[in-house]
């Protein structure tokens, strides 16, 4: 039969355990690494609202690019400011199954608010209804939207030819220039 002895620090033999020295060492050494790791963790499990949102509007571009060039239809995403939500349809529906879909909108994660939209015309609007057409030959209409999350706030750059959405962490003033270029105030 083995017996484990074990040295302390100070080189006395210890046949009981761990000494308070080395107890108190490893809560430390815990308590650092929870310190360390909770932040960046925590958005993992909570998931951050603000950054979803923006992946979501990001997604449904991209997606309406590309069915409005595959179903040679032009799609419009209609943005409500003031509820923060928004729904789809195509040019070629009924108005009485516009309404339809409207009844049901899509909406943004918990507690994340759309500030306000800036349209091709340089138009902010902070209540009531927007619209974003994307077009059968790939192009879209340009905007610019921002979102809001407790203090936090985010700018999304809609670029009508590129294809490329620029995001930005923050509240960005930008409108168009008359040549379709944006340009910060």
């Amino acid at each position: 039969m083995k017996v484990l002895i074990k040295t302390s620090i100070t080189g006395k033999v210890n046949k009981q355990g761990y000494t308070l020295v080395e107890i108190l060492l490893v809560i430390v050494l815990i308590g650092v690494i929870l310190v360390l790791a909770v932040p960046s963790t925590r958005d993992v499990f909570t998931g951050d609202n603000l950054k979803k949102a923006s992946r979501q509007f990001i997604a449904l571009e991209r997606k309406l690019r590309v069915d409005a060039v595959r179903d040679q239809i032009t799609y419009i995403l209609c943005i409500d400011v003031s509820n923060s939500a928004y729904w789809v349809i195509t040019s070629d529906m009924t108005p009485e199954k516009q309404d339809e879909i409207k009844k049901s909108p899509q909406h943004l994660p918990s507690d994340v608010v759309i500030m306000d939209l800036v349209d091709e015309n340089n138009q902010k609007t902070s209540v009531g209804e927007a619209r974003l057409y994307f077009e059968k030959n790939n192009i879209c209409s340009p905007a610019i939207i921002h979102l809001g999350y407790e203090d936090d706030k985010m700018t999304i750059v809609i670029n009508p030819f590129l294809g490329v959405t620029d995001i930005y962490d923050k509240y960005v003033d930008i409108s168009m220039s008359g040549s379709g270029q944006y340009v910060s105030k």
